[in-house]
């Protein structure tokens, strides 16, 4: 047997490929929409998502146009070969031609077509091969090209097959609990209950074994449902293992077992690759959102994760809009703007001292390697066409997002007010006391705005997990004068702060009676290096009873 050779497809009309598709649907948009919408350039959003709505019809036809046969309906394309019926072996494009065929009038019979006179004389026959030596002799011989000829034995086959599996169900059950008594691996118990209906089922061997699979699997989709909160509420080892237990001893295969629990929307201990056969394919359909949910960024949390894999990025956030920093193809941003579908990673720089000024990247460099760190090559070949091969591993945007990247920026802040101290207390001590306990307050960020502790298995995709630190201040987040207070108080040799008040930048001062000063939404407060606290000492004195 010699491999077939590879060749390109060749879409007749109406079928159309991918390409096929999009030309049809551009045409028929710049007929009907050319005053209203005149930009479709490749990177408008609106082509964009019109060349994803033409993928998805070339998909969906595709899907729909290469399954021959409709029965047996719970047997699932991404199954084993061997696992399969008769009907996922049928050469697809060969469908057509037998179809021809069987249309036309049979030798000898004006009336009658090729499929009306051979498919009772197909069904009485014993066994596959007297079927196939039926078509080789007169006057079928050459009827049926070689390739043809099991597929049209297929076809005439498939009524009898379907109206034996539904109208003697009850049959099939029979042979399938009798099997099931006495035990053994899933397997022997179908080919014993296979066995068991030759007798009585004028149905060749794979067809019995069909039928019998039919039956066993309807049983365990009823199995599985029957399981189903239970799967759902089994989040610890044990219970899983529980779970496991009664699904096969209702009868589920192993594979089938790993199907069910797949029903729960995070399976404990489930990794994507679990779900999935060594070439890639899955073993469950549709894909299980755990495989969809870690092959690529799909979030926001996802693109700043992707970031934070940089060795220089120590933190990193994504934010809604478009600012000035580095744009997603590369090119510079120097205006802010909040559009929709724009999403920029605030990206905080570890200190390098080791690295000397002259080698440490400029910001723009640095911004660029960030994005190909997060959203792939694009950043360096932006527009790629879609027949281009990409490395599985290469993270892809979203359609239509937009993700750019930004420097974290630093507001210089500086105090106003006078600490309260009783006499003989060191003035500069004092002071310097108090901005370190503020400083150190910025540094480590409000305990109410860290990252939550991430609850239950870990879920990682096909890169390294590396999570945002929890110390550290929130960009954007307010100052809160309550919180500046307490760090200030912390020295029980300050009685007290008067009219303390906050600026940011080159913004005013403003008041402790306003609660809070706003930041920046990239922006992280960090003290200036002029201060203007100034300490006011009191008397105290100690009550007696004299």
């Amino acid at each position: 047997m010699s491999a077939e050779p590879v060749s390109s497809f060749t879409p007749v009309a109406p079928d159309a490929d991918w390409e096929g598709v999009r030309v049809r649907l551009m045409a028929a948009l710049a007929a009907t929409s050319a005053t209203t919408w005149n930009d479709r350039n490749a990177i408008e959003p609106g082509v964009t998502l019109a060349e994803a709505a033409a993928f998805g019809l070339a998909d969906l036809h595709y899907r729909t146009a290469t399954r021959p046969s409709a029965w047996p309906l719970d047997v699932a394309a991404w199954e084993p070969a061997t696992d399969r019926h008769w009907h996922a072996t049928l050469p697809p494009g060969e469908i057509a031609a037998v179809a021809d065929v069987l249309a036309r009038k049979a030798p000898g019979a004006a009336e009658r077509s090729v499929a009306q006179v051979l498919e009772p004389l197909v069904r009485a026959c014993p066994a596959p091969g007297d079927a196939l030596a039926l078509l080789a002799e007169a006057p079928w011989g050459g009827t049926f090209t070689t390739r043809q000829t099991p597929v049209a034995v297929t076809l005439l086959r498939a009524g009898l097959v379907r109206g034996l599996a539904h109208e003697l169900t009850d049959l099939v059950a029979s042979a399938v609990d009798a099997a099931r008594t006495v035990g053994g691996t899933v397997a022997a118990q179908d080919a014993r209950a296979a066995e068991a209906l030759a007798t009585a089922l004028p149905l060749w061997p794979d067809e019995l074994a069909a039928v019998v699979r039919r039956e066993r699997r309807r049983r365990s989709s009823t199995a599985m449902l029957e399981h189903l909160d239970a799967i759902l509420a089994a989040t610890t080892l044990q219970a899983v293992s529980a779970v496991r237990a009664d699904l096969g001893a209702a009868g589920l295969s192993s594979d089938e077992v790993e199907v069910a629990m797949a029903a729960a929307p995070v399976p404990l201990h489930t990794l994507p690759e679990c779900l999935e056969e060594t070439d890639g394919a899955s073993r469950v359909w549709p894909p299980h959102p755990l495989q969809a949910l870690t092959c690529e960024p799909v979030t926001d949390v996802d693109y700043a994760r992707r970031a934070r894999q940089h060795p220089e990025v120590l933190r990193a956030w994504a934010v809604p809009g478009r600012l000035a920093g580095i744009g997603w193809d590369g090119r510079p941003v120097t205006t802010a703007v909040p559009a929709k579908g724009t999403v920029t990673l605030v990206v905080e720089r570890a200190a390098a001292p080791e690295v000397s000024a002259s080698v440490r990247a400029s910001a723009p460099v640095f911004l660029t390697e960030v994005l190909r760190t997060a959203i792939g090559t694009e950043v360096d070949q932006p527009h790629p066409t879609w027949q281009d091969t990409l490395d599985p591993l290469d993270p892809r945007r979203m359609i239509c997002d937009e993700v750019g990247a930004t420097l974290l920026d630093v507001c210089p802040v500086v105090l106003q007010g006078r600490l309260v101290t009783r006499v003989g207390a060191d003035r500069e001590a004092t002071v310097g006391g108090a901005l370190a306990r503020v400083a150190a307050h910025f540094a480590a960020g409000r305990p109410e705005s860290r990252p939550t502790p991430a609850t239950g298995p870990v879920i990682d995709g096909p890169w390294p997990r590396v999570d945002q630190p929890e110390e550290g201040w929130t960009p954007g987040e307010a100052i809160r004068f309550t919180e500046v207070v307490t760090a200030i108080s912390a020295d029980p040799a300050i009685l007290g702060v008067e009219k303390l008040a906050i600026k940011v930048g080159t913004g005013p001062f403003v008041e402790s009676a306003d609660g809070s000063v706003p930041l920046p939404p990239v922006c992280v407060p960090e003290l200036a290096d002029i201060q203007c606290l100034r300490v006011r000492f009191v008397l105290t004195g100690e009550c007696s009873d004299a």
